[in-house]
């Protein structure tokens, strides 16, 4: 197998895996991880007293030993792997394949016990074909081979079972429309939509809820695409409804709803999410996980509270959504747009921490990070089980004659079905089309559209998407005629004036010591999300004149202030002025930014 590979040599105790595993990854030139080194020390105790792990043991094993797959390109590792949906957790490294050794429970049970001084005794032997889902027929990244034989013929039927597997081709998407080059019209997304209708929902689904990002998502299209399948689904006879994933955002107006679906819905047919109240705790991550996905940075569990709409007597929900760079997960939507959409105070608050503690530099644009590890785990776990899930995702582009959609892809399920594949494959697109590589810039100023922007709580996504692109010492300007606040939430507001945007030194003193911003670790994430932590400055404009905040307020949160009108005169720019290199009135250059929620800036990638 040449360039990239990851391969997970899977079975009981005593099928051979790490003997083999260890002279493939030899044979391959590849790094050779042994699973068991990986367990936590609480794991080997319980092993050493003959005590079977559970699900709750396992988990943060395997996100570790995930996380060591994922730190090369070439890999082999030897892990038991006996679940589906451990194999699944597995297969997030990307492009896995796995070798099922099979044996039968004499030849594994005498194996284990001709090893000396490991935790996992003969006597456990049973235990793991008690637990054990064999490969199914639809994981075609699964290699099974018989290996009651001596090394030397275990090794050949395995180096020719490998040379047939395809890594990564364990699930493949519903529908996959566009690329980064195409051109998806209206009228085509129309012809998608009720192909969905007819082909991908199931005819003894009645009661369908849809679930579309708000209104500052709406150049993703997943608004139209909402209605279209709203209308299609009316027609039809079926019972739909639309319960928006507004997170902490405040509830959309009658004139955001009609932005958002480019029409009317029925208002009576719309939920509203309200992130504090009305939730069901469905469980939590626990701590020893979430220190593994995040390398030690965060040891603390994340509870999982969701929405009660959520579970209600749906027989199919229709998550639409715009896969794009974001700040606090890597790519938005997929998992993100119900267990963070949907989501309660404390999984929003403590997953956003987990992202600021995790350096949102290193997570921006990234496909896998702690914090989608973490919200992929809570759906997988929580949410598929309940919920019968179909993801409707798009990827569109900013471009110099407009917005345009690149993709469209559809998938059904959890991180290991067509939907982490339709997941996956949209943040492909995105990566492409959304990222944007540039010399460090001087000077950038960014347009915040007053009919999507209103607090700096969801205006500084042009602080977040741009600040890898900014020099040291450079100007980012922000255009913000609709910014009157500072939180979509009157807390949150509250611990913004309060604290500033002051670095992350501040933010965590202030942990220490203000028990309202502890309860608020959102708030918290954010004041560090929207910091420049000194190295470059931030510049908002506003019009007091028209209700916009104050010089007053925006500098006592740590900001500068500069009038929106004379700002605008100088620059020659308005909400119609596409992306690109501009001059000032005076000849100074800067680099203007149309549509910065669109897309990624850097410098370094």
């Amino acid at each position: 197998m040449r360039g990239a590979v990851r391969v997970v040599f899977m079975g009981v105790a005593g099928s051979g895996k790490s003997t083999i595993a260890s002279a493939v990854a030899n044979h391959l030139a590849a790094v050779f991880v042994e699973s068991d080194d990986l367990h936590p020390p609480a794991n080997v105790a319980k092993m050493v007293a003959g005590v079977p792990l559970d699900d709750e043991d396992r988990w943060p094993w395997l996100a570790a030993v995930r996380q060591a797959m994922r730190e090369h390109d070439r890999v082999v590792a030897a892990c038991s792997a006996l679940k589906r949906s451990y194999r699944d957790t597995l297969r997030a490294a990307d492009d896995v394949c796995f070798v099922y050794l099979r044996v039968d429970p004499t030849e594994a049970t005498s194996r284990a016990a001709a090893r000396h001084g490991h935790f996992m005794g003969s006597g456990m032997v049973q235990t793991q074909f008690e637990a054990l889902d064999p490969p199914a027929d639809d994981e075609t990244d699964v290699a099974s081979v018989d290996a009651h034989e001596d090394v030397e013929t275990v090794m050949e039927r395995v180096l020719a079972a490998l040379a047939a597997l395809r890594p990564g081709t364990a699930v493949r998407p519903l529908l996959v429309v566009g690329g980064p080059d195409a051109r998806i019209t209206s009228d085509e997304v129309r012809g998608h939509v009720q192909w969905i209708v007819d082909k991908v929902i199931p005819i003894r689904a009645r009661r369908i809820l849809l679930v579309p990002p708000d209104h500052t998502r709406v150049a993703g299209r997943a608004g139209l695409i909402t209605r279209l399948l709203f209308e299609a689904l009316a027609a039809a006879g079926r019972d739909p409804w639309v319960l928006p994933a507004l997170g902490t955002h405040q509830p959309m107006s009658d004139g955001a709803l009609r932005a958002l679906f480019e029409g009317d819905l029925p208002t009576d047919r719309i939920l509203t999410h309200r992130w504090r109240t009305g939730l069901v705790r469905l469980g939590e991550i626990g701590a020893a996980e979430v220190a593994a996905v995040s390398g030690g940075r965060m040891e603390r569990p994340i509870d999982i509270e969701i929405d009660e709409a959520l579970l209600a007597d749906w027989d199919l929900v229709v998550s639409v959504g715009q896969v794009v760079p974001r700040e606090v997960i890597g790519m938005a939507n997929y998992t993100k747009n119900l267990v963070i959409g949907l989501g309660g105070a404390a999984t929003i608050n403590t997953s956003h921490l987990l992202g600021a503690q995790c350096d949102m530099e290193t997570i921006m644009g990234r496909v896998h990070t702690p914090v989608r590890d973490v919200v992929d785990a809570a759906f997988d776990r929580y949410i598929a089980p309940r919920t019968d899930t179909l993801w409707v995702l798009t990827v569109a582009e900013d471009t110099a004659g407009g917005v345009v959609q690149r993709g469209l892809f559809v998938g059904r399920g959890g991180t290991g079905a067509s939907g982490g594949a339709a997941y996956r494959a949209a943040a492909e697109v995105a990566t492409v089309c959304n990222i944007t590589v540039t010399a460090p810039m001087a000077r950038v100023v960014c347009w915040l559209d007053e009919n999507e922007f209103q607090s700096t709580w969801l205006a500084n996504k042009a602080v977040y998407r741009t600040r890898m692109a900014l020099a040291d010492e450079a100007e980012l300007v922000l255009l913000a005629p609709g910014v009157t606040r500072f939180g979509e939430d009157a807390i949150v507001d509250r611990l913004i004036r309060r604290h500033g945007y002051r670095g992350t030194p501040a933010v965590l003193q202030a942990l220490a010591h203000d028990p309202d911003l502890t309860d608020n670790l959102g708030a918290a994430a954010h004041l560090i999300h929207g910091s420049s932590e000194g190295r470059f400055r931030i510049v908002y404009c506003t019009n007091p004149a028209r209700g916009g905040l104050g010089r007053h307020d925006v500098e006592a949160a740590g900001y500068e202030w500069r009038p929106l009108p004379e700002e605008l005169e100088l620059l020659h720019v308005s909400a119609n002025t596409a992306t690109g290199d501009r001059h000032d009135a005076d000849g100074d250059a800067f680099h203007f930014i149309a549509q910065p929620a669109l897309g990624l800036w850097t410098a370094r990638w």
